[in-house]
């Protein structure tokens, strides 16, 4: 039977409907404009709708409730500011912005400049979005400043600048500064100067965009945006900065010609300084002798410490105590304390050129320059006469670099008097390892366990709980010092160099035991964590103390196994062993041995793997710790050596030398 056939499933039936219309007319349609389209054609699912629409929102009553509410807080506020001094509305701005009340801030500003000039307000909005990091918000709010008859002025171009500065975004604000910038000069409504460019420039330094910086060099003329010495040590600083990055994974001749590049092009740069100076037309300071300064001294560490301390006599009058260690620098008296904090004192002036003050980076420069050298006298000398006959007073970051050229020296003497002069108020233990590990280093000095002594003395004075680094580093001194007695026990004093050695060695147990109970007391009864955090942290500091607990019992160790001292000379020292070893054990039975064994006991050393192994001992420094029952096996090497042939214990530099000597006196 065959199906009923329907007017609408017919397609000649549909080609020709006729449809009533609403005036009694009828007319022909188009058989294809009420044809359904057939879905089953179409991979598209019949459900999904072929664009989404986004529903006009209403505002909620609380959103309506809160803008109400805001208008209302604004409305009161007007009767008071309208037409008010600008001043007076900035400050009623900057304490709404304080509050993070940004809309408040925003709507009064736009009422109240509907009939008077608020830029100073403007300017307040504007840097608050730079300050959240919103350059697009910010812009935003700068475009909408001018709609709105808003003049900018200079002090608004300087916020966009300076707030371009501190964002993360700087390839964005690169571009944006650039394109206010170039709007700026070409612009007839606000007259560009120096500051302006100054603050363009630090934009493209911190991102370290050195085409868009000198794009904006280009544009300095002689009239408004004339250079000053902040121009230059920006330009000085981006370069220095912009090649130590373009070097860090370079190969060592690119390396070499790229600082080579930096020093021509900061050399160049520094004369024209050095003319613009000379003619009065420049006023130079310390920031900009010491960014170039530090930029010699980058890419010439070790060669360029003449040029750096030429370069301060140069711009500051300090004489080079390097090339001229005879100068008496203190006879000068024009020179007492001109740096010192408040100082009114005339700075020494040529016809056109005054000189810079030195200050505190400059001491720091000084410092540098020679640590890299291992000028310790000369640092000392430096450090007198910016300290004592200059005024310069010495911040956290002079002490490290003073104690730093000292360790680096081996000057274990000054490195503990030197702690003895710090201010308690910037006093801290980092300073006390430096000092100490300047004694590790000197431990041929015959007085360098005197020397520790008094860096231990101090920070014990100084610090309320005793640093554990620096208690392991006073052992370590004890270790290593060794040197004199070796010498005895080579010329067959071995009794007598185990003996002083062991003194040695128990009197800094001793001097330790003190200082180890209180921190041991303090880190394990009085402090109690209260989180995970703090707990992790008070784990740590217990693990650092019992490590110094392991060394102290090895050591008393070494000192019985090597028979060093007849037992009853040792009883007090055994009960403070118990004492140490008991701590250890309780310790371990606690946290397990992966704690206790995080550094090495006397006589062993770290692996690449992080596994204790015994060392070598064959290192003459500060990682020798002397093993006095091979002394035997030491003096045997010693006596093996002298029997030797002359020319056999001769370098190979001094043979090479013997044989040139040779040549020339047969060529004579």
């Amino acid at each position: 039977m065959l199906p009923k056939k329907s007017l609408w499933s017919c397609a000649a039936c549909l080609r020709t409907p006729i449809v009533g219309l609403e005036y009694g007319q009828a007319r022909l349609l188009p058989g294809g404009s009420i044809v359904f389209p057939r879905r089953f054609l179409t991979t598209r699912p019949i459900d999904t709708p072929r664009e989404l629409k986004e529903l006009p929102t209403t505002p909620s009553i609380a959103q309506k409730r809160a803008a109400e509410r805001l208008g209302n807080i604004v409305d009161q506020q007007m009767r008071y500011l309208r037409g008010k001094d600008p001043y007076r509305i900035g400050q009623y701005v900057e304490q709404a912005l304080r509050r993070n009340a940004f809309d408040e801030a925003l709507l009064l500003v736009q009422k109240v400049g509907r009939g008077q000039q608020v830029v100073v307000a403007w300017n307040l909005l504007i840097d608050y979005q730079f300050g959240k990091q919103r350059i697009k918000e910010a812009m935003k709010l700068f475009n909408d400043m001018k709609k709105r008859g808003q003049q900018p002025n200079s002090r608004t171009y300087t916020v966009i600048f300076r707030g371009l500065s501190k964002q993360t975004n700087t390839k964005l604000a690169v571009s944006e500064a650039v394109k206010q910038y170039n709007s700026l000069i070409k612009g007839d409504r606000v007259e560009s100067n120096s500051i302006h460019l100054n603050a363009a420039i630090n934009v493209c330094a911190k991102a370290g965009d050195m085409d868009a910086l000198f794009r904006i060099v280009d544009t300095i003329n002689e009239s408004s945006r004339t250079p000053d010495a902040l121009t230059y040590t920006t330009i000085l600083n981006a370069l220095r900065f912009s090649t130590m990055d373009e070097i860090k994974d370079a190969e060592p001749e690119k390396k070499a010609e790229s600082l080579q590049k930096l020093i021509s092009g900061g050399k160049d740069i520094w004369v024209e300084v050095i003319d613009k100076w000379s003619d009065g037309a420049l006023k130079i300071d310390e920031e900009l002798v010491c960014a170039m300064g530090r930029l010699l001294h980058t890419a010439l560490p070790r060669s360029s410490t003449n040029e750096v301390l030429d370069l301060l006599t140069q711009t500051m009058r300090i004489p080079n105590l390097v090339t001229n260690p005879n100068s008496d620098a203190h006879e000068d008296e024009k020179m007492r304390n001109i740096a010192a904090t408040g100082s009114t004192k005339p700075v020494h002036a040529t016809p056109h050129a005054a000189y810079a003050v030195p200050g505190r980076k400059t001491l720091s420069l000084v410092l540098t320059a020679l640590a890299a050298t291992r000028q310790n006298t000369a640092g000392i000398k430096y450090w007198n006469l910016l300290v004592r006959h200059y005024g310069i007073e010495p911040d956290n970051d002079i002490w490290f670099r003073l104690l730093g050229l000292l360790k680096v020296a081996k000057a274990s003497a000054h490195a503990s008097n030197t702690l003895e002069l710090i201010p308690e108020q910037i006093f801290n233990p980092r300073q006390c390892r430096i000092a100490m590990e300047a004694c590790v280093r000197d431990n041929i000095n015959l007085n360098v366990i005197k020397n520790s002594t008094i860096a231990l003395e101090t920070m014990l004075k100084k610090l309320k709980i005793p640093d554990v680094e620096t208690l392991r580093l006073y052992l370590r001194v004890a270790l290593v010092s060794h040197f004199r007695f070796r010498k005895m026990a080579a010329a067959d004093k071995l009794d007598e160099a185990k003996r002083l050695y062991g003194v040695q060695l128990t009197e800094a147990l001793n001097r330790l035991w003190g200082p180890y109970q209180k921190v041991h007391h303090h880190y394990f009864e009085v402090i109690k964590p209260k989180d995970k955090e703090r707990e992790a942290s008070v784990l740590e500091a217990q693990n650092e103390i019992i490590a110094l607990a392991r060394q102290m019992f090895s050591a008393f160790n070494k000192v019985v196994n090597e028979k060093m001292l007849p037992n009853d000379d040792l009883e007090e020292m055994r009960l403070i062993a118990s004492k140490l070893n008991r701590d250890i054990q309780d310790f371990i039975s606690k946290h397990g041995t992966s704690l206790a064994r995080t550094s090495p006991v006397v006589g062993e050393s770290v692996g690449e793997n992080g596994d204790d192994k015994a060392s070598g001992q064959d290192k003459q420094g500060a990682d020798f710790i002397w093993d006095t029952t091979k002394s035997a096996e030491f003096k045997q090497q010693q006596e093996l050596k002298q029997r030797a042939p002359a020319y056999r214990r001769e370098s190979p530099r001094s043979q090479e030398t013997s044989r040139r000597n040779f040549r020339g006196r047969n060529f004579r």
